[in-house]
């Protein structure tokens, strides 16, 4: 799935230059081609997860469409309250993005296991949370996030996952 995230957004950015990828210090090399595109945008923010979620909050204000990626537990517990209070009170259309959701990262320990995400998101105001089911529909979420005018969290998975669906297959947030 984050492979088919990477390629989606690197198409996307030769569309607009508004997008701005903000990484938790993960993800560098896959996100090669889209740093070497002319709107390629990028800012590596380190392991400063919650000051990430306050300039995406920052950006966002300023007309710009942040687009968060680091592993789940990075991108959700760690920084819930920049998330409510500078996101979800404001509506702002940031796209936060969970690789690696569930157990994907299990080897690495409990730090970096993310089985809560979807019941912390829920009680969050204004957001909308998706969970693609493969690769192809990561690409679809990524472009109807990218028109929703409000906070989005999408889980992806970390790589391998199998193709469930087809690129005809019908897509419409809210349904399954």
């Amino acid at each position: 799935m984050r492979d088919a995230f990477a390629k989606e957004l690197t198409k996307l950015a030769k569309k607009t230059s508004k997008l701005v990828l903000l990484s938790g210090d993960i993800g560098n090399r896959m996100f090669d081609e889209y740093k070497n595109s002319p709107n390629g945008n990028f800012l590596n923010c380190g392991i400063a997860e919650a000051n990430m979620m306050g300039v995406a909050a920052g950006m966002a204000m300023s007309g710009l469409k942040p687009i968060i990626y680091t592993i789940t537990p990075f991108t959700t517990t760690r920084c819930y309250e920049q998330i409510r209070v500078d996101v979800c009170y404001h509506n702002l259309p940031v796209i936060i993005i969970g690789t690696g959701s569930g157990l994907s990262y299990a080897g690495l320990g409990p730090t970096h296991h993310s089985l809560e995400d979807f019941a912390i998101f829920r009680v969050l105001p204004n957001i909308t949370i998706m969970a693609p089911s493969d690769p192809i529909e990561v690409k679809k979420c990524l472009n109807e996030a990218l028109k929703v005018d409000g906070p989005v969290y999408i889980r992806i998975g970390k790589k391998g996952e199998k193709t469930l669906t087809k690129e005809t297959t019908p897509f419409k947030i809210g349904h399954s």
